[in-house]
């Protein structure tokens, strides 16, 4: 896998997949995933070899990405 296969996969499934489990939010900075157990068991083993979320979320965190908390604490 080269360094840019993660991102590259990432773009593909936020342009691709339905917009009810995983989107952009409303300023195109960051997505959402909305539906966790959709995307483990439908989107994950299409795109990677696995169907945990814990596992896509450690690659997002090796790539810098950070959560950010929605409500009167967050962005």
């Amino acid at each position: 896998m080269t360094s840019t296969t993660f991102p590259r996969r990432l773009m593909e499934i936020l342009e691709t997949e339905d917009s009810t489990i995983i989107n952009w939010d409303e300023n195109g900075r960051s997505f959402q995933v909305l539906d966790s157990e959709r995307f483990s068991k439908d989107v994950l083993p299409k795109y990677f070899r696995h169907r945990k979320l814990t596992s896509f979320q450690r690659q997002l965190n090796l790539y810098g990405f950070q959560r950010v908390h929605v409500g009167p604490l967050g962005g």
